[in-house]
């Protein structure tokens, strides 16, 4: 079974008599986390759940709705099993305050509630191809080596070369039966990477099967043949002048933006800052409608995302974004789309004060401009050009007080790494990783330093 890691979200609009009672429910069970025992799961990083109020959206209202997003990792169908074995009972009286959903359904029915209302997103994982086992396994690894380090220090220190150093752990680990399992394969297998490649690989594939096809075409006379040369290429050109007519509307939008997010009241500022303020690992959860002007920014919205998306896992064979995005601070991230295109959501598991986070986005040109692409269409957000220009590149200021402004209360949270930065669960994983690799003087001297 393969551990990529992926975001499981439901977006489910809460009957309107029991918003209150969803909120006092999710109260209780933040406060006694045992109800929902999500530290019992093999497949579960990090789970929010809380409610996002109803909102408006030029005259329409966006409903009350309940958020659940759990960062997983395996099969989804093994993740959402999991979660009703463990906690099926608890999860019928939250789902009950919810549309479409029956107190009485089995387990069975729950499980296909839950997997057909599956709700798309944009999921950033700085984990990925570790399940929380893993992340377990390699602390206790790099703990038990440096307990040895330690000890070997204190009888005269670890001498020789980079490479008889690296043995004389090798035959530590060796010598801890509960550490055989880092002698078992670790690299995620050919499955796996097609299970977290697959979106983008059926893009690449038309493509290049277009091109192929297009050549043959001025050999070969073949009907389907050209049925299909032709047909792609209107798709393609259909496509790019979709884009074109989404651009200049949103230009045009852009040029009428009537509203923009100022400074936050004191009070609001220390409210917020207080709901992030763990030692280690933080969250937190935005959301708010869009910005009203410009009909087609719904549309365009979601086709951003699907690209970002495919950004973040990152395409095979292209330069730059081949091996996806890397945010150091990060754990995991998603980006959720709802309501037809007219709301925005955001959640984040990361690493030390949200201040600091936040500002790490716009330090450099390239990350201002990403900014402006993944939160620009929120209401509130200061005036971009052309979607990546402006924005937080001019005006950063207005872009945190956008956030202030769309910030809210994360009622339920579970996140069982809040002691170790993401930092740290990825020096573990390279220890891991290299400790039985085959690795060059230079590389062993690198791998060593890690501890």
């Amino acid at each position: 079974m393969h551990r990529v890691n992926a975001g499981f979200t439901l977006v489910l609009p809460l009957r309107p008599e029991s918003v209150d009672a969803c909120g006092a429910l999710l109260t209780e069970l933040d406060a006694d986390q045992a109800r929902l025992p999500f530290a019992r799961s093999t497949t579960t990083h990090f789970a929010t759940i809380t409610i996002i109020p109803a909102q408006m959206y030029r005259d329409r209202v966006l409903p009350a709705t309940l958020l659940f997003a759990t960062s997983m990792c395996g099969p989804v169908r093994v993740h959402v099993e999991e979660l009703v074995e463990l906690m099926g009972s608890e999860l019928r009286v939250l789902f009950a305050h919810c549309e479409g959903f029956r107190a009485d359904f089995s387990d069975g029915e729950m499980q296909d509630f839950m997997l057909a209302r599956r709700h798309a997103d944009t999921f950033y994982s700085g984990m990925n191809h570790l399940s929380p086992q893993c992340v377990k396994r390699h602390r206790e690894l790099r703990e038990a080596i440096e307990q040895f380090i330690d000890e070997r220090q204190a009888q005269g220190g670890l001498t020789g070369s980079a490479s008889e150093v690296r043995k004389e752990i090798q035959a530590f680990v060796r010598s801890r039966p509960d550490l055989a399992w880092t002698e078992e394969r670790f690299e995620p297998t050919l499955r796996a990477w097609l299970a977290y490649h697959w979106r983008s690989l059926v893009v690449e594939g038309f493509v290049a099967s277009l091109l192929v096809a297009s050549v043959v075409r001025i050999f070969v006379e073949a009907k389907l043949l050209t049925w299909f040369v032709v047909g792609g290429w209107s798709l393609v050109v259909a496509f790019l002048a979709l884009v074109v007519v989404l651009g200049v509307s949103i230009s045009r939008a852009e040029a009428k933006q009537a509203f923009v997010a100022q400074r936050p009241p004191d009070d609001r500022a220390r409210t917020l800052a207080s709901m992030t303020n763990r030692p280690v690992i933080n969250e937190f959860v935005l959301a708010g409608p869009i910005k009203p002007e410009g009909s087609l920014r719904p549309v365009f919205l979601q086709l951003a995302f699907w690209v970002v998306a495919r950004v973040v896992e990152g395409v095979p064979g292209m330069y730059y974004v081949g091996s996806g995005i890397d945010i150091p601070t990060v754990a995991t991230a998603r980006w959720i789309v709802t309501d037809r295109g007219r709301r925005v959501m955001f959640i984040s598991n990361f690493t030390n004060s949200a201040h600091g986070y936040i500002r790490d986005f716009i330090e450099t040109r390239g990350g201002a401009m990403r900014i402006n692409l993944s939160f620009g269409f929120g209401y509130g957000f200061p005036k971009t050009r052309w979607i990546v220009s402006g924005g937080a590149l001019t005006d950063p200021n207005a872009y945190l007080y956008s956030l202030a402004q769309n910030q809210l209360p994360t009622w339920f949270w579970y996140g069982p790494h809040e002691d170790v930065s993401i930092d740290n669960i990825k020096v573990n994983r390279k220890i891991r990783e290299g400790l039985f690799a085959d690795l060059s003087p230079e590389e062993e001297k690198q791998w060593l330093h890690l501890l």
